[in-house]
């Protein structure tokens, strides 16, 4: 394996993350509330059932910023094969890069970083400015010599189907800036932003699908994709510029023409211009747009044979708190329709609590999510099996997100042991580990991944 340089991207600490001094990842399982009790007991047994689905995803803007060499086509084909060799049997390859799309594409500007935008936007949570643009300056134009070299989603698609692992493309839906990085769609279309009630502050980068140019544009990134070859598309809520400052108000964002128009239609009501009126209704229009977009993306994939994959959080509402992220300052809020996106064939698989702390239940995050009633004894996966399972069996499968996962073999193996013990405590179809860097960062770590692959199948027990 080659060398790689272990440093994280400097705006995804998880101490940052999770308002702590120590990372999530690092805390003893007890201290996060989880359930641990009697390590497998409780484990399906049942001869018939078949073993979860090991599901990798890979960042690859990790892929290439992190090395200490250009990444090659031969690397890709390198990792393909271990991933394969233990025991990952789907990908998932990230196609978004804050607002950037890292392949060959007309949708976006060619790879490069904006050093103008990076000072317009700054602030403390950069670090120091001048190192955070040069560092990206730097990592930029290697991108784009790769990008230049071959084209990353394809070789992907590739290397994978030649080790026998399917290969879904994975759209970032809410992660389209970040300062340096600017989207050309939304450049071209700044209105198709969240906006505040005053139509002209906007949440940067959070793209509202409430407009049919977005949603058109999103379906056009995935037809792309398709056409090189992938099995499918993810999409992900993921959202860089939650790290971004905010207003502190509760649902600040929200206000798009088409929102207002609809809501407009249908209660009478002008929300930009009263107090008072009924935010459930609000909610549920915002959600509405987003079941839209699935509704187009799903004809896109169904239409070709592929599956459409929903990351999907917890709960009635998808919700994006800001300053902190991780906190209950919720920015932005929509209704998640889960069980139309079951129901009417939409969604075949979700990935449950994408891109949050389901394993720190008793963490103020959760505090902004009353609908989240546990019952006694009941952490969040109980609680999601419970709330899920039941209406989503035959119809659509359900993934855990594994959360962000420590680099130091010791604590990732015993990470990697509870994301498998709960995924088949549970009975869910499977996980999504997210992602392949970390079993590349440090020469033991793909053999954990392998023997998290053997636990899931049942192949180990617990000491």
């Amino acid at each position: 394996m080659n060398t790689l340089h272990l440093t994280r991207r400097a705006w995804l600490k998880t101490a940052a993350a999770v308002g702590a001094g120590m990372p999530f990842s690092f805390r003893p399982l007890s201290a996060l509330g989880a359930d641990t009790g009697g390590q497998n007991a409780g484990l399906d047994s049942c001869p018939g059932r078949k073993a979860p689905e090991l599901i990798v995803d890979v960042d690859v803007n990790d892929e290439v910023w992190l090395r200490d060499h250009k990444m090659t086509a031969a690397d890709v084909e390198t990792l393909m094969a271990q991933l394969k060799q233990h025991g990952c049997q789907t990908l998932l390859v990230r196609c978004g890069c804050l607002g950037l799309l890292p392949y060959r594409t007309e949708l976006s500007y060619p790879m490069g970083f904006d050093a103008d935008d990076a000072r317009a936007k700054a602030g403390p949570f950069l670090g120091d400015l001048e190192s955070y643009i040069r560092q990206r300056t730097v990592w930029n134009q290697r991108y784009a010599e790769v990008i230049r070299d071959f084209n990353p989603p394809a070789v992907f698609i590739r290397a994978g189907h030649e080790q026998g692992i399917r290969v879904l493309a994975w759209l970032d839906l809410f992660d389209d800036g970040f300062p340096g990085f600017r989207s050309k769609f939304l450049d071209e279309h700044p209105h198709c932003q969240w906006v505040g009630k005053d139509g002209k502050t906007f949440f940067q980068g959070l793209m509202d699908y409430a407009w049919p140019e977005a949603r058109a544009f999103r379906v056009t990134q995935a037809r792309e994709l398709l056409d090189l070859g992938a099995d499918g598309i993810h999409c992900s809520t993921s959202a860089h510029g939650r790290h971004l400052p905010h207003p502190h108000e509760q649902d600040f964002y929200g206000y798009s023409r088409p929102v207002v128009e609809a809501f407009q239609a249908k209660y009478g009501v002008d929300l930009r211009s009263v107090g008072d009126f009924d935010r459930a209704a609000w909610h549920d229009l915002k959600g509405e747009a987003m079941l839209q977009l699935y509704r187009e993306l799903a004809a896109l994939c169904h239409g070709r044979g592929k599956p459409l994959w929903i990351g999907l959080q917890l709960g009635c509402y998808t919700q994006f708190s800001a300053d902190p992220h991780f906190g209950d300052n919720v920015v932005v809020r929509y209704s998640n329709h889960w069980r139309r996106l079951v129901d009417e064939r939409v969604a075949d698989a979700f990935v449950l609590g994408d891109y949050e702390i389901v394993s720190s239940p008793n963490h103020a995050y959760w505090k902004a999510k009353p609908d989240i009633q546990r019952q006694a004894g009941e952490d969040l996966y109980a609680w999601a099996a419970r709330e899920y399972q039941a209406h989503c069996r035959g119809k659509t499968r359900l993934y855990l997100f594994s959360e962000w996962l420590p680099g130091a073999p010791a604590t990732l193996k015993t990470r990697m042991d509870f994301w498998a013990d709960v995924t088949r405590r549970h009975g869910f179809d499977g996980i999504d580990v997210h992602e392949a860097w970390n079993f590349e960062a440090h020469p033991d770590n793909m053999a954990i991944l392998g023997l998290m692959a053997q636990r899931l199948q049942g192949d180990m027990a617990s000491p």
